[in-house]
C-alpha cells in the first residue's frame, strides 16, 4: 500500500501555484497562509493524518531558519515548539521521511545542528539544503545535500519542473546597514536588496537582523527607482516583505530633518509592501505627502511602528503614512508623527487598522491621530489616544467612512472624532477629550458605546446622530444637539453644563426613546435637557434626580416644543422652585440673518407620564402664552401649571407618586418602578401603541397601561365587574376575569386564566396553561405548549393549538375545534385528549384548510360517505380507505390523508376521546 504523501508550501514562495501544478496528483497539498503561524498550520494538517510516509516542506529558509507563513521556525526558538514537532513524528510511519527544501537551511554548523534537532525530535529521515535551492541561473540547484538517516524517497518535483523552475526558495539577507549600492562590494544593502527585488515578478522577502538600524543616507528625490532618497516599491515587482529576524524589531532611519530629505518608504500604484517587525523613523519630506510611507498600491504593516516621521508643507498630509491606496495596520503603533494633515495617518483610498496603537501623533490642522479624506478607514481592536492638532480632529477627523468597533479613543486635544462623512461607532469608548467627545456635521451611528469624560460636550450634533445602547455620562453637557439626533436604549448621567447639563438641545430635533437621563446639572435652565427653540420627542423614558441650581427646570427646561408620553419625571429639582420636573420658559433667539431677535413660546403636550415627587414643584410655566397642553392620562404633582392637566383621567395634586428608587429593574437603564397601590398601575394609556415599556417587558399588563415609562409585571391581575381586557406578562401569571365579557391574554410563562362571569376570550399564548371559562358561553385558546382547558358551565368553543392538549368542555353543549394556519402536521398539531365528549350533544369541528384530504362539503357530517370510517384497531386506521378514522376500542382519531398506503402519509393522530364515546359522523362539523 502506497503511504499518503503531504506536501507543505509556503505561498510566499515564488511562483508557487506552478509547483503544486506539477506535483504527483497522489500527493496532498498543504497552502501555509501568510497570515497564519505556519507552524500551527502544519501541526493542525498532521493532527488528522496517521502512517504518513513523506512530508515535503517547501518555503523561504536560510541558515538554521525556516519561514513558515508568518512564523519563523530556527535554532534559536525550536525548543518552543518541540512538543509540536515531536507530535509530527508521530503522525509518519516507522520509516518515515522529512524533505527541506529552503535555501541554505543545513549550511554551516548551525545549519546542521537545526536540522539534527528536527531528526531526533521526530525520529524521522531528514533531508535539507546546504545551497541555494532552486534556478541554475540564480546559483540554485536542487539537491538536498544533508542527510540524517537512510533517505529513500525522490524529490517531490520532476527533473523537467526543476529544470524549468525560474525562483529560488531563499530570501534577500540584507548583511550590511549600510547604505550603499555596490555589486562589487560583496554584501547587500537594504536599498540593494529592494532594487533586487522590483526587479523580478516574484514575491520576495527581505530579512533584516534583529534589533539593528538601518540608515538611509543616499540623499535625493523625485525618483523611483531606489536609487537615492526613499526606498521606491515599484508594479511588476511582486509583493516584496521586508521582516526583521527575531524578537527585536530592526529600525530603518531615513534620518529626519538632516537626513536624506525624503520619506523611508513610496509604494507605487499596482506594487505591494509587507513590513513585519520593522520600525520607520526619521522620514521627512516637503512639498510631498507621506512622512514615513507614501502608499499607493497596497502596504501590509504587522507588529510595526512608524513614528517620529514629519510631512512639513501646508497642503499635504500623513506624517507617518499617507495611503491613496490599500493600508492594513495589525499589531502596530503609529506615534509621534506629525503634519499639516493627519499627523499619524491621512488615509484617501482604503485603511483597515485593527490591534493598533495610534497615539502622540500631531496636526497643524485637522487629524491629529488620523484624518480620513473621503475614503474608508476601520478601526477595531485599537487605541487612538493623545493626540492633537490645532484646530480639530485630534484623534480622528474624517470625511469619509469610519467604522469602528471596540476601540479607545481617549485623551486627545481639540476633540476626539471630528465627522463630516459617516461613522459606525460600536463598543467603544470616547473618553477624556478635550473640546469634545464626538463633532459631528454627518452622520454617526453609535451603539453599545461610552461616551464619557470629554469636555466642551460628550457629542456635538450638527447632523444626524443615532445613539443606542450607549452610555454618555461625566461630559460638561452630555449631548449638545443642534441637528437631529435619536437616542434608544440609553442613559445620559452625571454631565454639567451652564445651560443644559445632560442634553442642550438648540435649533434641532431630539428623539428619546427607552432611555434614562439621570443626574445632570445646570446652573441655570435643564438639569436633564435643555430644549432652546427646538423640538424634544420624550417616549418611553425615564428622567430623574436632575438638577437646576439658579434657573429652573431640574429635569426639562423646555423653551421650545416638546411631546412627552409614557414617561416618568421624578426626583429632579430646581432650589429656584420654578419647574424641578418641567419649566415653560419662552425662547429669545436672534435672527444671524436679518439681526434681530425674536421670540419663541414654549409648548409642550403630555401623555400617560408622571410628573410628580420631584423637589419644591413639578410643572410650571412663567409665561402666559406658553402652553403646556395635557393628552390625558396623567399623574401629576404641583406646580403653577396644574390648571393644564384637566384632562380625561389625569390625577393632580399627588404629591407622592408611590415609585421606588431608580434602579436596576430589568432591562438596559435604571428605572422608577411603581410600587403596590401606585395611583400610576393600570390608570394610563398607550397613544403611540407600544409593545414594551422601557425595560422591553410587556407594555399593557393587567387591566390597563400603567402611567409612566414602567409597566409593572404582576402575576397576580383581578379584574372588574366590566367588560375589560386583561394582559398576562411573560412569567407564570394567574389572571382571573371576574364578572364581564373578558378578554384574557396569558402572553409566555405557565399561566392559569380563569374566565368567570361572562361570555370571556381566553388565550393561553406561549407555555403550558391552564384556561378555566367557568360560566357562561366560553372561547378557549391554548395556543402553543401542552395546555389543560376546561369550558365549564355555557356552550363552549375550546382549540387546544399547537401541543398536547387535555380538552374538557365542562356542562351544556361544547364545540371541540381542530384547526391551524396551515396544513395539518403532525409535529405542529399535537395530540389532544377530550375527558367528556358527549354524542349528539358535542361538536368536534374540522377546518378543511387544516385537512385538506377532505373533500366533503362544509356542515354536519361526510356528504361523502366514504371519507369517515369506525375501525377497531390502529392497523386498520392506517389502511383504510376514510380520511378520518376512529377506533372505537381505544377512543383514538386519525386523519388519513394518503388512504390506504401505510402511516397515513402527512396525517396521524390528533385526538384521543378518553371514554371512548361511540361518535358518528353526525358528531363532526366541517368548516371551510
Amino acid at each position: 500500500m502506497n503511504k499518503t504523501k503531504l506536501l507543505f508550501i509556503d505561498s510566499k514562495v515564488e511562483n508557487y501555484n506552478y509547483l503544486i501544478s506539477q506535483v504527483d496528483p497522489q500527493a496532498k497539498i498543504v497552502i501555509l497562509q501568510p497570515n497564519q503561524n505556519g507552524i500551527d498550520q502544519i501541526s493542525q494538517s498532521l493532527a488528522k493524518c496517521l502512517d504518513v510516509g513523506t512530508i515535503h516542506i517547501i518555503s523561504h529558509g536560510e541558515t538554521g531558519t525556516l519561514y513558515l507563513g508568518n512564523s519563523i521556525l530556527s535554532l534559536n526558538n525550536i525548543h518552543q515548539y518541540s512538543e509540536s514537532i515531536q507530535k509530527w513524528g508521530k503522525c509518519l510511519s516507522a520509516d518515515g521521511e522529512i524533505l527541506i527544501y529552503g535555501c541554505q537551511v543545513a549550511s554551516g554548523q548551525s545549519g546542521r545542528k537545526f536540522v539534527r534537532q528536527l531528526h531526533q525530535l521526530t525520529g524521522a529521515n531528514i533531508a535539507a539544503s546546504e545551497t541555494l535551492t532552486g534556478n541554475v541561473s540564480r546559483g540554485g540547484n536542487w539537491n538536498l545535500e544533508i542527510i540524517f538517516g537512510q533517505l529513500k524517497s525522490t524529490l517531490a518535483f520532476t527533473p523537467e519542473v526543476r529544470a524549468s523552475y525560474a525562483g529560488v526558495l531563499a530570501d534577500i539577507v540584507v548583511n550590511t546597514t549600510n547604505d550603499v549600492v555596490d555589486d562589487s562590494d560583496g554584501v547587500t544593502s537594504l536599498r540593494e536588496a529592494i532594487i533586487e527585488a522590483n526587479s523580478t515578478p516574484e514575491d520576495d522577502t527581505i530579512q533584516l537582523t534583529a534589533g539593528a538600524t538601518y540608515d538611509l543616507t543616499i540623499s535625493g528625490s523625485d525618483e523611483d527607482a531606489s536609487a537615492t532618497g526613499d526606498l521606491d516599491i515599484v508594479a511588476g515587482g511582486g509583493e516584496i516583505t521586508v521582516i526583521s529576524e527575531g524578537e527585536e524589531q530592526a529600525v530603518i532611519d531615513a534620518g529626519g530633518e538632516t537626513g536624506i530629505g525624503d520619506r523611508v518608504f513610496h509604494v507605487l500604484e499596482n506594487a505591494a509592501l509587507q513590513l513585519e517587525n520593522i520600525e520607520i523613523t526619521g522620514g521627512f519630506v516637503t512639498g510631498n505627502s507621506g512622512g514615513g510611507i507614501y502608499n499607493s498600491g497596497t502596504v501590509s504593516i504587522n507588529n510595526s511602528t512608524i513614528s517620529g516621521n514629519l510631512e512639513n508643507f501646508l497642503i499635504y498630509g500623513g506624517g507617518g503614512i499617507h495611503n491613496t491606496g490599500t493600508a492594513n495596520i495589525s499589531n502596530s503603533t503609529i506615534s509621534d508623527n506629525s503634519a499639516f494633515y493627519g499627523g499619524g495617518i491621512q488615509n484617501t483610498g482604503t485603511a483597515t487598522i485593527s490591534d493598533s496603537a495610534i497615539s502622540g501623533n500631531f496636526s497643524n490642522t485637522s487629524g491629529g491621530g488620523i484624518l480620513n479624506r473621503y475614503g474608508i478607514v476601520s478601526i477595531s481592536n485599537s487605541n487612538i489616544s493623545g493626540n492633537s492638532a490645532d484646530f480639530d480632529g485630534g484623534g480622528i477627523y474624517s470625511s469619509g467612512t469610519a467604522n469602528i468597533s471596540n476601540s479607545t479613543i481617549s485623551g486627545n486635544e481639540r476633540g476626539g472624532i471630528s465627522l463630516l462623512g459617516t461613522a459606525n461607532i460600536s463598543n467603544s469608548t470616547i473618553s477624556g477629550n478635550s473640546m469634545g467627545g464626538i463633532n459631528n456635521s454627518g452622520t454617526a451611528n453609535i451603539s453599545n458605546s461610552t461616551i464619557s469624560g470629554n469636555s466642551n460636550g460628550g457629542i456635538n450634533n450638527s447632523g444626524t446622530a443615532n445613539i443606542s445602547n450607549s452610555t454618555i455620562s461625566g461630559n460638561s453637557t452630555g449631548i449638545n444637539n443642534s441637528g437631529t439626533a435619536n437616542i434608544s436604549n440609553s442613559t445620559i448621567s452625571n454631565n454639567s453644563n451652564p445651560r443644559g447639563g445632560g442634553i442642550r438641545n438648540s435649533d434641532g430635533t431630539i428623539n428619546i426613546t427607552d432611555s434614562t437621563i439621570s443626574g445632570n446639572s445646570t446652573l441655570f435652565y435643564g438639569g436633564g435637557i435643555y430644549n432652546l427653540g427646538a423640538t424634544a420627542i420624550i417616549n418611553n423614558s425615564t428622567i430623574s434626580g436632575n438638577s437646576a441650581s439658579y434657573g429652573g427646570g431640574g429635569g426639562i427646561g423646555n423653551l421650545g416644543v416638546a411631546s412627552i408620553s409614557n414617561s416618568t419625571i421624578t426626583n429632579n429639582e430646581a432650589p429656584s422652585g420654578l419647574g424641578s420636573g418641567i419649566l415653560q420658559k419662552a425662547a429669545y433667539l436672534y435672527n444671524e440673518t436679518t439681526y434681530t431677535n425674536y421670540t419663541v413660546d414654549a409648548n409642550a403636550t403630555v401623555t400617560s407620564s408622571i410628573i410628580s415627587g420631584n423637589v419644591n414643584s413639578d410643572v410650571d410655566s412663567v409665561e402666559n402664552s406658553n402652553t403646556l397642553t395635557s393628552e390625558n392620562h396623567n399623574l401629576i404633582g404641583t406646580g403653577n401649571a396644574i390648571n393644564n392637566f384637566n384632562g380625561d383621567n389625569d390625577q393632580t395634586g399627588i404629591t407622592n407618586p408611590l415609585l421606588g428608587d431608580l434602579a436596576d429593574n430589568g432591562g438596559l437603564t435604571l428605572t422608577h418602578l411603581p410600587l403596590p397601590n401606585s395611583p400610576a398601575i393600570d390608570a394610563g394609556s398607550n397613544p403611540n401603541n407600544l409593545d414594551t415599556d422601557q425595560r422591553e417587558e410587556p407594555r399593557f399588563v393587567g387591566r390597563a397601561v400603567d402611567i409612566g415609562a414602567v409597566e409593572v409585571q404582576t402575576t397576580q391581575i383581578t379584574g372588574t365587574p366590566e367588560s375589560e381586557i386583561l394582559n398576562g406578562t411573560n412569567e407564570n401569571d394567574t389572571i382571573t376575569g371576574l364578572a364581564g365579557n373578558d378578554t384574557i391574554n396569558g402572553r409566555g410563562g405557565d399561566d392559569q386564566i380563569i374566565g368567570s362571569r361572562g361570555s370571556d376570550f381566553l388565550y393561553g399564548k406561549d407555555g403550558d396553561d391552564t384556561l378555566e371559562g367557568r360560566q357562561d358561553n366560553d372561547f378557549l385558546f391554548g395556543g402553543n405548549g401542552n395546555d389543560s382547558l376546561i369550558g365549564g358551565q355555557g356552550r363552549d368553543r375550546v382549540l387546544g393549538g399547537a401541543g398536547d392538549d387535555t380538552l374538557t368542555g365542562g356542562a351544556s353543549i361544547d364545540r371541540f375545534i381542530f384547526n391551524t394556519t396551515q396544513e395539518f402536521t403532525p409535529a405542529d398539531f399535537g395530540i389532544d385528549t377530550i375527558t367528556d365528549f358527549v354524542p349528539q350533544q358535542d361538536i368536534i369541528l374540522l377546518d378543511k384548510s387544516t385537512f385538506t384530504a377532505i373533500t366533503s362539503d362544509s356542515g354536519t357530517g361526510f356528504s361523502v360517505d366514504a371519507e369517515f370510517a369506525i375501525v377497531s384497531s390502529d392497523s386498520d386506521a392506517e389502511t383504510s380507505e376514510a380520511v378520518i378514522v376512529y377506533n372505537s376500542n381505544n377512543g383514538k382519531l386519525f386523519y388519513n390523508a394518503n388512504g390506504t398506503e401505510p402511516e397515513f402519509g402527512s396525517g396521524g393522530e390528533f385526538a384521543n376521546l378518553t371514554n371512548t364515546a361511540s361518535i358518528s359522523e353526525d358528531d363532526f362539523l366541517l368548516r371551510g
